[in-house]
C-alpha cells in the first residue's frame, strides 16, 4: 500500500508540474476543451449521473482495452452505470499530453491514473493513456469518440 501511495504522490506532483508547464501556451479553445475533460472526470467520480450522458454526443463511440468492439452512446451509459454500482474511484490523476484543434474538432491526449475500490473493499490501481475526440455541438464541447489503453510500464 505504501508503494501505491508513493507512486500516487509522485504522479500527482508530476501531473501538477506537467499541467503548469503546458497550459500557459494553450489557446483559449484548448483550455476550454481541457476544462470539459476535467469536469467529466469530476462528475464521473462524483457518480452524480452527469457522466457520460451530459458529456457525450449522440453519435459517440468509444473503445478500451476491456471491450472487443466500440460501444455506442447508450451502451456506454449502461456500462458506466454498471461500473458505478460495482466500484468507486477513490483517487485519480489526469495529465494532459496534447490537445490538437481544427475548427470545431479537438483531440485530447492524456494519461489517467486511478485507484478504485470494489464492493468488497478491494483496491486496484490502473494507468491508462486516453485519446478523445470532442466536437463543438452548438456552444458546448461533446465527446464524439474515445479510446484508452494501458501502457506497458514495465522495465
Amino acid at each position: 500500500m505504501k508503494t501505491i501511495s508513493r507512486i500516487t504522490a509522485a504522479t500527482v506532483l508530476l501531473a501538477a508540474a506537467s499541467t503548469n508547464a503546458q497550459m500557459p501556451s494553450w489557446s483559449d479553445a484548448q483550455k476550454e476543451v481541457w476544462g470539459v475533460v476535467s469536469q467529466s472526470w469530476v462528475d464521473d467520480v462524483a457518480e452524480n449521473g452527469k457522466w457520460p450522458a451530459d458529456f457525450v454526443h449522440q453519435n459517440y463511440a468509444g473503445i478500451g482495452a476491456n471491450a472487443i468492439v466500440p460501444r455506442m452512446r447508450d451502451e456506454t451509459i449502461r456500462w458506466s452505470k454498471f461500473g458505478d454500482d460495482s466500484n468507486s474511484i477513490i483517487m485519480y490523476s489526469i495529465t494532459p499530453m496534447a490537445i490538437q484543434m481544427a475548427g470545431n474538432t479537438a483531440v485530447a491526449f492524456y494519461t489517467a491514473e486511478t485507484v478504485t475500490e470494489n464492493t468488497e473493499g478491494e483496491r486496484d490501481r490502473d494507468v491508462a493513456i486516453i485519446v478523445e475526440t470532442l466536437v463543438r455541438d452548438g456552444r458546448a464541447w461533446k465527446f464524439l469518440a474515445g479510446v484508452n489503453f494501458e501502457p506497458d510500464v514495465s522495465d
